[in-house]
């Protein structure tokens, strides 16, 4: 008790916005309830522009570590935001093994000072332990570190429950995690093409505990139809919007007693990962996708006033690989419903960039001399003279801080 005093001493003075933790419970017939109310989780993953996601009608963010975490807590507070704080667990790998005891030791010290930093921010929602760190599902060490960690957060934080990340729900991990893991409160489950079918593997996969949509959105890179040449062929921001209206009306919004907790789109903010455009629910520059306004009907239960373009898919662009130098017209169809003026924008980058300092795809520069500056619905495109895979963009803004964007593979050889 002395110890826990000291610490909550620390993080009053570490913190303008410290408070007494706010309890967070759970069961399967009445949900998640927070300081005795019920609470339902609709939110995002991210942790920029918060103001913009609470004004949106948003409740909850999700972070997938604790970097920067105390301003993000203090932050969230102010806006009558929670967080689900994701706790980065390593990967069962050649530097690091869940059959290891002092691999296991080092982790759980690790875990253990994470979360008595931060267990009594009043946004604190819930403990993610781990994302998409199961692998098959089939490792038992690992259930078995989860269960451990799960004990471990709840001697230090009762207040709280605890989950875990997962790849997508399949027999082998539900059974994996009844056998090894019982302490763990709930499962967060990250799908974007097979949310359609989830409440099916769920009961198929015999899960009685409750459930949360940890990551959802668009149709993933891995999961869509390919070019002739074999790139994925990405939605636009109109078709992505309309994929996640279906999803949460006919998924998320469709009541299943008290195990199903909520969800988090993913990404809140910008992203490259597979292209320019995949997951942000923004731009690069800030501007707000259609996604974003299906978000916040549902969750505000209102129409935004001023809303994002629409936008057709991109025409002309060559399905077979084209000569060095050589052009096409490229073109589409944009508008919107408030007859804001829209400002065009095109660029030609290649299919992939590299990797930064932690792993990660960092964006590939856009190749000069493609495009014409002045182009709006119609362009005349400059194939690369360098040879290999490229991608065609068009962002359309209205100027009030809203864009529909619309690519299409291409390749030069």
């Amino acid at each position: 008790m002395l110890f826990r005093f000291y610490t909550r001493l620390l993080l009053c003075c570490a913190t303008t916005a410290w408070a007494e933790p706010i309890a967070v419970t759970l069961d399967t017939t009445h949900g998640m309830t927070r300081a005795g109310q019920p609470y339902f989780v609709q939110g995002a993953g991210g942790d920029k522009q918060l103001d913009k996601l609470a004004a949106r009608g948003a409740n909850s963010l999700r972070t997938w570590s604790t970097e920067g975490l105390g301003k993000i807590l203090d932050e969230a507070a102010k806006l009558g935001l929670t967080v689900s704080v994701g706790i980065w667990l390593e990967p069962d790998s050649s530097w690091f093994s869940y059959t290891n005891p002092e691999h296991r030791a080092k982790q759980t010290e690790r875990v253990k000072k994470e979360v008595m930093a931060f267990r009594d921010y009043p946004a604190l929602l819930a403990w993610g332990l781990g994302n998409e760190c199961e692998g098959e599902g089939t490792n038992a060490a690992f259930w078995q570190q989860l269960d451990a960690l799960a004990v471990l957060l709840k001697s230090l934080d009762s207040a709280h429950p605890t989950f875990t990340a997962l790849a997508g729900l399949t027999q082998d991990k539900a059974t994996g995690l009844n056998q090894h893991a019982p302490h763990l409160d709930f499962i967060g489950v990250n799908t974007y093409g097979g949310l359609f079918g989830l409440r099916k593997i769920v009961e198929r996969v015999g899960w009685k505990r409750p459930w949360m949509l940890t990551e959802w959105g668009p149709q993933g890179y891995w999961e869509c139809r390919k070019s002739a040449t074999g790139a994925p062929l990405e939605q636009t921001s109109t078709e992505k919007a309309s994929m996640m209206a279906r999803a949460y009306d006919e998924v998320i919004a469709t009541p299943q007693g008290g195990s199903f907790l909520g969800s988090y789109a993913f990404i809140w903010g910008w992203k490259y990962e597979a292209s320019d455009t995949w997951f942000g629910l923004m731009t690069q520059a800030g501007d707000t996708t259609a996604s974003v306004d299906v978000l916040e009907e549902r969750w505000a239960k209102r129409k935004p006033q001023n809303t994002a373009p629409q936008v057709k898919p991109l025409q002309g662009v060559p399905t077979e690989t084209i000569s060095p130098g050589s052009s096409f017209e490229a073109h589409t169809n944009a508008s919107d419903a408030e007859s804001d003026a829209m400002k065009w924008r095109w660029a030609v980058l290649p299919e992939q960039g590299g990797r930064d300092a932690k792993g990660h795809a960092t964006q590939p520069p856009q190749v000069p001399g493609c495009v014409p500056k002045e182009a709006q619905d119609h362009a005349t495109i400059t194939a690369p003279k360098k040879a290999g895979n490229y991608r065609l963009y068009v962002w359309i803004t209205d100027g009030n801080g809203h864009a529909a964007t619309a690519n299409a593979p291409f390749a030069v050889k």
